[in-house]
């Protein structure tokens, strides 16, 4: 029998680093050794910790069979009474007239808390065990999709899940389903990302998941649950719940780092019953794979395939590959062609003859900027000559442009369903997702928008593949100051800053300028070299796109929720999934020249704060609006835009940057508030 005491203080300490952490770790971290650890993981068992093993060793994740209560009025049980948008950072009611408690770890909450040993959980660690292990903190699922005929009109724009709602209960007797058990597609991750959860923690949530399935699975087979029972009737929700759906903006997405795979073994073998199985399971063809090699294989969640798209017949039992592909694909990429008559294919309504057709692709090249063979999405508008005019290029007769493609692509990405507001010129504009149109507010104009791909022939991808890219961008070396031990080929290393060297001296005086009642404890140096190669890169395109001439370049300070942190220092600050302060000088990532600004959006973690200090290309600037998705034009002929914005033109104090690649997240100070002398009169 483990002692409680000890399960609980793995559980903190794992919830503490984001709900998953390497054996050796969280050895480290609790004092234990090896065998000692490895011993109590396993008496604690499954309930309370999910260990994953593969070639690169062990991790354990933070298992828990507490949860939420989902009745809107309940007059007691042994479940946590909680308001849920709260305890994500969401609610906008407050305290005083939401009918939830904000007060998450109240003494009725501490009661069930101490029921399951989990009492020395503070609000943010109990917030990552909830996520990654109760199902009420997951978006709706799709009930058209979880009906016999598993069909769903809206298909990758509903905006409910397309999973087993039985897999989510840890209740699906099928092994394997006919239904999707993978939260890790694209269309589940937007949905993810939507209610605040991301990659990370559905990728800890999909591994939990999968071990109930194969868990239940195995008492089914023993005769420990009635395989009598109606399924219907498994998991169907009392009268009175709360809406489980989460409602809010969208908060995660930005270049995706490489997930780590599922290491359940009994699951992925089961998925090798059929290739067409497989291939539900994701509509993304592997990026590992068309370049080179994915160490995965045939366990790959993603689309094994030797190109970045890939076309498909379905022929009424399972999809079959087309011929002609690089014809066809050349054919899509043209926004002129909406029928291919050689090959009797409609794009318009993705069909051959009567039968469905379909596109598979790489993920887009905004969410992966890293990334070779992405695909590429170009955004188009019809004139009133039938033309179909590039966003962000020149239409015929016109010196306006309009918000680029790659502006155009992030905020679909963010939301397929909405309608972004622009400005171009004069004019202001609605652009409609949706119903994919484009309506000029003032005349009412709507024209036609359309997003194609562009085209990449096989021989291009080759070429790619051989190493022959863009010479334009630089092999950029990492700063001489960083430490040269604490260099990762994928993600970051925060460096802790000795306080004696003239780096530490110039951050701390920068932000006791307008902080002088607080003390800094810490500063953190974030060394990840991908995003400072890409940053290099950046710079050296507007130093060509300036004539030549240096780029302003600013250390500005930049406060966010603790639950970001992670987020920001390997993917970088993305207004979409980084939440939004304010959008009064336009859609973007604010900064601040004053520490004593951005401190107003930090959230404590007990008595300490944390804020970034960020290297921000802040180049040429002008004043900004509400209604600006990029820059706008320097001058009325449209060619060369602003590179941000500012609230006032010739003393700014809050920088908006529209392009992530114009920041770097270079620093994070850890600080806390002086403590007041006593004074006796």
């Amino acid at each position: 029998m483990t002692d409680p005491a000890v399960c609980c203080f793995l559980t903190k300490t794992i919830c503490a680093q984001g709900g998953r952490l390497k054996l050796p770790e969280l050895q480290q971290g609790i004092g234990l050794s090896a065998q000692q650890l490895e011993d109590t993981l396993l008496a604690a068992g499954s309930e309370r910790f999910l260990m994953l093993r593969d070639d690169g060793g062990a991790e354990v994740l933070a298992v828990s069979a507490v949860r939420t209560c989902t009745r809107k009025e309940c007059e007691g049980c042994e479940q946590l009474h909680l308001c849920k948008l709260h305890l994500m950072g969401k609610c906008n009611h407050g305290v005083r007239f939401c009918k939830y408690s904000h007060d998450i770890i109240n003494a009725e909450n501490k009661k069930v808390l101490k029921t399951h040993n989990l009492s020395s959980l503070n609000e943010n660690e109990l917030r990552v065990l909830l996520l990654q292990n109760d199902p009420f903190f997951l978006p709706d699922v799709c009930h058209f999709y979880n009906r016999k005929d598993g069909t769903c009109n809206q298909q990758n724009n509903c905006n409910r899940l397309h999973v087993c709602r039985h897999f989510l209960q840890g209740e699906c007797r099928f092994f394997p389903c006919k239904r999707s058990h993978n939260l890790l597609d694209p269309h589940a991750l937007r949905l993810l990302g939507t209610g605040g959860i991301d990659m990370s923690v559905a990728s800890n949530i999909q591994a939990i998941y999968d071990h109930r399935h194969v868990e239940f699975n195995k008492k089914l087979k023993r005769g420990k649950i009635p395989k009598h029972e109606p399924r219907e009737n498994v998991s169907k929700k009392p009268a009175g719940t709360r809406n489980k759906g989460l409602r809010t903006p969208q908060e995660t997405a930005g270049s995706t780092p490489k997930l780590p795979p599922l290491k359940d073994k009994k699951h992925n073998s089961s998925a090798k019953a059929s290739n067409d199985d497989k291939e539900e399971k994701s509509d993304e063809i592997c990026l590992f794979y068309v370049w080179k090699y994915c160490k995965h294989r045939d366990k790959c969640r993603s689309v094994h395939y030797h190109l970045p798209y890939r076309w498909q017949i379905h022929d009424g039992i399972t999809w079959n590959d087309v011929a002609m592909m690089e014809e066809i694909e050349k054919a899509y990429c043209d926004p002129q062609t909406t029928r291919l008559a050689s090959q009797n294919i409609n794009f318009q309504t993705m069909t051959c003859s009567s039968s469905s057709l379909r596109r598979l692709s790489t993920p887009s090249s905004v969410t992966k900027p890293l990334f070779e063979l992405t695909t590429k999405w170009i955004w188009y508008w019809k004139n009133d000559q039938g033309q179909w005019i590039e966003y962000g290029k020149q239409g015929e007769g016109s010196s306006v442009n309009s918000p680029s493609s790659d502006v155009i692509e992030n905020l679909y990405l963010a939301d397929p369903g909405a309608t972004i507001p622009f400005q171009a010129g004069s004019q202001h504009y609605n652009l409609n997702f949706k119903e994919m149109t484009q309506t000029n507010i003032s005349f009412k104009t709507k024209r036609q928008v359309c997003r194609r791909p562009k085209f990449v022939s096989s021989e291009e991808v080759q070429k790619i593949k051989k190493g022959q890219r863009d010479s334009s961008i630089p092999n950029q070396a990492c700063p001489s100051y960083w430490d040269s031990s604490a260099l990762p080929d994928l993600g970051y290393k925060a460096v802790e800053m000795s306080n004696t060297t003239s780096e530490y001296n110039v951050i701390k005086v920068m932000f006791l300028q307008t902080m002088k009642h607080y003390s800094v404890l810490k500063i953190l140096r974030i060394q990840n070299p991908s995003l400072w190669k890409v940053f290099q890169w950046q710079k050296e395109q507007m130093k060509r796109q300036n004539g030549g001439k240096e780029v302003k370049e600013k250390l500005l300070f930049h406060g966010t929720k603790t639950s970001f942190r992670e987020s920001i220092c390997v993917q970088n600050f993305d207004w979409r999934t980084c939440g939004t302060n304010g959008i009064k000088y336009g859609y973007g990532s604010y900064f601040a020249r004053d520490a004593s600004y951005s401190h107003t959006y930090c959230e404590p973690e007990g008595k300490t704060y944390a804020m970034f200090v960020a290297r921000v290309l802040v180049g040429e600037h002008t004043k900004g609006t509400l209604s600006y998705v990029r820059p706008p034009p320097k001058s009325s002929a449209g060619l060369q835009f602003y590179d941000s914005c500012v609230d006032n033109e010739l003393n700014p104090s809050i920088f908006v940057v529209f392009e992530k690649h114009q920041i770097y997240p270079e620093y994070i100070i850890e600080y806390k508030e002086e403590e007041k002398a006593c004074v006796i009169s």
